[in-house]
């Protein structure tokens, strides 16, 4: 309580009820910022379930879901996995899982699955996408892995599966031995180097040996490099009786826009290929092979942020806790922080290893150079640049600037006795002091204050007259510190605000206004208050169309008709009531000429196009596929002072459609009236007494009709 009843000490000007609600309001802010925080840091809750492995890699979205829970969350590298739990990756995301046994689970992107492990078995659901398995359990532990009424059990070996929804599901061995089940039926093995597809409704197995094999890069295989390009060896075996046998090497899983397309002429085949995520296959007229996915990454050291190369950092206390901060590296699980007073690192001040990109550290007075080591996922010690900072006395601080009142300003006596007179300053310090005097030299003091931050309300009844002020630095011993520049303002009857635009009895044409609009201003006085600025078509005010507020001293308006106005400016009070106004002046807008424009011939008429008006879209001679659309949505640019337009389309000389739209623009839907070929559309002001008419063509064209094509997609996309 101590902080809030010093608080309160400070705020001497407040009441009793407005100190109490500031009590509140910071205890609100702190609680608030409490679960703000919470709520950012906390991860979920997994309860007691046993940790059965860990994420030893993973690319950009990985999340897990807890058995107990319905929210996903995302995982960083080296997050442990708990037993009944839901793994599931995006889009260009993949996973390595290792199981305690040392089981590992390769998932390719746009995969789920969920971990169900007992005593004696690895259990596995698979819900969809692509998922490899290696058992590297001893004996005769099998992992078991589960999709829909099928089971896959894995021995020995490595084993991959594909599925997509609504699609055939797919096992292919490439060591070892797996036994399939499915729909209750006869268990058959599949051995090394087959591939089993499960085909239809009825669980019909198909085992076919593989013949063309891969077997370099494996699927999901990682290359880590620092220069631009990496050469990838490629190793297969394939069947010398197939005809036109291919490696084929994409960006996308589709093999569209394909980077190689190379005929196979022996075992092995090199590329150099530059960061990013590829597709490997071997592909024959008589056999296409799995696809295998292969990433290539560019590791660098991370860059050093805060403090900044050079940096010169003021401290008041002996020691200063410094932040460190540098790039966060997607590659690296973990980082060390090295500080040393040599540019060489010969002695290390601080080596500190840590998980996340920043930390706080305490140090004294002195230079220091700092860098961060980093290690890529292959083994590759990675160290930044090294970045110099130097910690000192502060700064002696500057003393404060003053902004208002302004020097020779003149305040108004009444305004200052009902709202008092703001001072503001810079805030170079935590406290400041205040003085005012009616003498330039401060011989007498009218008001001494103290100051916690860059302002002051001054509500005592000043007598009129010229009054002198300044702000003094306050230093932590409490004493007096460097005083500002002195400035000067005067107490007197002013009467009325003064305007300064727009003049007495000018013209503004109603396109001026909504184009530019009216720019209005009028003199700035040293008061808390807002100004409303209020235009009225009578003098004594009786009838305001319009009213403005603003803090400032200027507006700009653009919502004004024709007519004849008058408007002055006010300062209102807090409660609204009227503090001091201005002098009112006179303002006229007038009409724009509009004109027309004989369009049946193309010749002008006596009267021209309307000038200010537009045609938008479609634009002239433009071309418009109506193939896939089902309305054209016509547009021009509004004028001021039409209130309703004409919108008329022809078919050479015939009017095909007309309507009158209060908007600057057209829905038009009846499709059914336009065939391909030009057509002509014109806007005019609906009101007869504004004639003239602007116009523009367009044509209108189809595609050619094309063979129906059956669509084949399942009829649920996505589904958990």
């Amino acid at each position: 309580m101590g902080f809030l009843q010093e608080l309160i000490n400070n705020t001497m000007n407040y009441s009793r009820f407005e100190k109490w609600m500031i009590i509140l309001q910071i205890g609100i802010l702190f609680l608030l910022s409490g679960l703000l925080y919470y709520e950012m840091t906390k991860r979920l809750d997994a309860g007691n379930a046993k940790i059965i492995g860990t994420i030893t890699f993973k690319q950009r979205t990985v999340q897990r879901k807890y058995a107990s829970r319905v929210v996903w969350e995302d995982m960083e590298q080296h997050f442990p996995l708990r037993n009944k739990d839901s793994i599931r990756t995006a889009t260009a995301a993949d996973a390595e899982i290792t199981l305690n046994d040392g089981t590992k689970i390769q998932l390719n992107e746009n995969s789920m699955i969920l971990l169900n492990l007992d005593e004696d078995k690895t259990n596995i659901d698979f819900a969809y996408g692509s998922l490899s398995a290696q058992n590297a359990g001893s004996g005769d532990s099998k992992i078991q892995i589960k999709t829909g009424e099928t089971s896959v059990s894995v021995g020995n070996g490595d084993v991959k599966l594909s599925k997509e929804e609504g699609k055939n599901l797919s096992v292919a061995v490439e060591k070892g031995e797996a036994e399939i089940v499915s729909l209750g039926k006869e268990s058959q093995k599949i051995g090394s180097d087959e591939k089993a597809t499960l085909q239809g409704s009825d669980g019909k197995l198909e085992i076919k040996k593989q013949e063309l094999k891969q077997i370099a890069p494996n699927d999901l295989a990682r290359f880590y490099t620092q220069e631009n390009l990496q050469t990838v060896n490629f190793e297969f075996q394939s069947n010398p009786t197939y005809k036109n046998s291919k490696l084929e090497i994409s960006q996308n899983s589709g093999f569209t826009g394909n980077i190689v397309s190379e005929k196979i002429t022996g075992s092995n085949f090199k590329k150099s290929l530059k960061e990013g995520v590829y597709y490997w296959r071997l592909k024959s007229e008589e056999e296409i092979s799995s696809v295998r996915k292969f990433t290539i990454y560019k590791t660098k050291s991370v860059d050093l942020v805060s403090p900044s190369n050079g940096q010169k950092i003021g401290a008041a206390e002996e020691t200063v806790y410094l932040n460190l901060l540098w790039s966060k590296s997607e590659l690296s699980s973990n980082y060390k922080l090295e500080i040393s007073d040599t540019k060489d690192f010969g002695k290390l001040i601080q080596s500190t290893t840590t998980m996340v990109n920043s930390i706080s550290l305490p140090l004294g007075k002195g230079k220091y150079f700092w860098r961060v080591v980093s290690t890529d996922p292959s083994g590759t010690i990675l160290t930044s640049s090294v970045f110099s900072f130097n910690i000192s006395e502060a700064d002696k601080p500057k003393p404060p600037t003053l902004f208002n009142p302004q020097p020779g300003s003149n305040i108004d006596l009444v305004l200052a006795e009902k709202t008092g007179i703001r001072f503001n300053w810079s805030s170079t310090s935590s406290s400041s002091e205040f003085f005012l005097s009616q003498s330039p030299k401060f011989e007498s003091v009218i008001l001494q204050k103290t100051v916690d931050g860059n302002f002051l309300d001054i509500k005592e009844k000043l007598p009129a007259g010229i009054y002198h002020w300044k702000v003094s630095l306050k230093n932590k011993d409490g004493s007096i510190g460097e005083s500002s520049a002195v400035r000067s303002f005067e107490i007197k009857t002013l009467g009325t605000i003064k305007l300064h635009s727009p003049k007495e009895d000018v013209s503004f044409s109603s396109k001026d206004v909504y184009f530019s609009g009216i720019p209005f201003s009028w003199e700035k006085l040293s008061y808390t208050g807002n100004y409303q600025l209020q235009i009225s078509t009578d003098s004594s005010f009786s009838k305001i169309v319009k009213s403005y507020s603003s803090a400032q001293n200027k507006l700009t308006i653009k919502d004004l008709d024709e007519g004849e106005y008058v408007w002055r400016v006010v300062l209102l009070n807090s409660d609204g009531s009227v503090l001091i106004s201005s002098s009112s002046q006179k303002l006229t807008v007038t009409s724009p000429l509009i004109s027309s424009k004989n369009f049946e011939t193309g010749e002008p008429g006596s009267e021209e196009e309307i000038p200010d008006l537009k045609l938008i879209f479609p634009s002239e001679g433009q071309t418009l596929n109506m193939t896939k659309s089902n309305s054209i949505r016509f547009r021009w640019s509004p004028v001021p002072g039409i209130k309703e337009y004409r919108f008329r389309l022809f078919n050479g000389k015939k009017e095909i459609y007309s309507v009158v739209s209060k908007n600057a623009q057209v829905d038009f839907k009846k499709l059914d009236l336009l065939d391909e070929g030009e057509f002509r559309w014109t806007v005019a002001s609906a009101d007869s007494g504004k004639p003239g008419e602007n116009t523009s063509t367009f044509k209108v064209e189809l595609d050619a009709i094309l063979e129906e094509v059956e669509v084949l997609s399942p009829d649920v996309q996505y589904e958990e």
